[in-house]
């Protein structure tokens, strides 16, 4: 598959290179696992604080882009259906199973058999987080959220910004009300029953997108092409949302607004200074498809990891850049197969 810059995506290699950043972050967090999750405080807390921008960054830059696409042409739910089925569906299913059957793999190497069943115990929620992999929620999640902006597409596209900035405060006051009120219901005994579990746990994740869509229209809307002139401005601004919530923490409900809004507002500066290169390019092509595999690497390490003392920084940030690395070439590999391997990595 070519990786070389289309005109379109040349133009923000800010976006291209925080996208690789956003990946490498999400490694970042997702690597006490390979230490068997023994880390020291700084480890266990800095880092994982240090990115945690990442996961809302993919789900804004996912919703602005769907937002500036239905805004070109709107698409029949058939077609959109099929587009956006090997793009999330395919890679999540594919994917899911694998880590279940890693799983599954590890408990019968342990002789953990019994523990088996508990994996099964509640289908519902196997479904929502994919399988037993430590990332794949995102795709459901993302999925919600693209549903909800095809079909709120004409209503967004009407709404004037006040309207769309009164919205995004509901949206914040509803994800507010279902953390306080509704999340217990969700984990009920009481609703034990598949379906009702599965339905709640989408509806949980439409209202968690909300807010996210919301701003995505209002930087859709509003945001001028990236330059030089406003880049500075963009930058200091995005590091203001990023660095701020560090000291003082915004409300449970708009951690990922604040975060993901400045990592995207400093990505779009950084585009307005950034060289135009097929790197970049390749690197945001990639993050998907890294975001997918990283956690099999981790798997790895931590079988030949001795569980002695915790882990450090420097540890974490070793092993981390080790299986960044190792995911890329990996994508890079897959990128040169066939349509489905492709599409088992995410690659378009």
């Amino acid at each position: 598959m070519s990786t070389a810059p289309s005109p379109a995506l040349t133009r923000l290699a800010g976006i291209e290179w925080m996208r690789g950043v956003a990946a490498f972050g999400v490694i970042c967090i997702h690597a006490g696992l390979a230490v068997h999750n023994h880390t020291t405080t700084a480890a266990g807390i800095l880092l994982p604080d240090l990115f945690g921008f990442a996961v809302s960054f993919f789900l804004v830059t996912a919703f602005f882009f769907a937002i500036r696409a239905e805004e070109k042409a709107w698409l029949s739910w058939a077609d959109w259906s099929q587009r956006h089925a090997w793009r999330l569906l395919v890679p999540f299913v594919f994917w899911s199973g694998v880590y279940l059957a890693l799983h599954v793999g590890k408990l019968l190497l342990h002789h953990q058999g019994h523990e088996l069943a508990a994996i099964f115990q509640d289908p519902a929620d196997l479904i929502l987080k994919g399988g037993t992999s430590l990332a794949l929620y995102f795709l459901p999640l993302v999925f919600v959220g693209l549903v909800l902006i095809h079909l709120l597409a004409g209503t967004l596209k009407r709404l004037p910004s006040w309207a769309l900035a009164l919205a995004f405060i509901a949206a914040l006051v509803l994800r507010a009300l279902w953390a306080e009120h509704g999340i217990d219901h969700l984990h009920s005994p009481s609703l034990s029953e598949a379906p009702l579990k599965l339905a709640l746990g989408l509806i949980e994740y439409g209202i968690r997108c909300l807010p996210l869509i919301f701003a995505a229209m209002l930087l859709a809307r509003h945001l001028p092409p990236p330059s030089i002139r406003i880049a500075y401005p963009f930058i200091i601004a995005g590091a203001i949302y990023l660095i701020v919530p560090q000291f003082l923490s915004p409300p449970a409900c708009a951690a990922d607004s604040v975060l993901g809004t400045g990592a995207f507002l400093l990505a779009w500066g950084l585009s307005g200074l950034l060289p135009a290169s097929k790197w970049a390019v390749t690197v945001g092509l990639f993050s998907y498809g890294v975001y997918l595999v990283h956690q099999v690497f981790l798997e790895l390490i931590q079988m030949v990891y001795p569980d002695r003392a915790p882990a450090g920084v420097i540890v974490i940030l070793v092993i981390t850049t080790a299986v960044y690395i190792l995911s890329m070439l990996t994508v890079a590999v897959a990128s040169r197969g066939g349509f489905m391997m492709r599409s088992i990595f995410g690659l378009k």
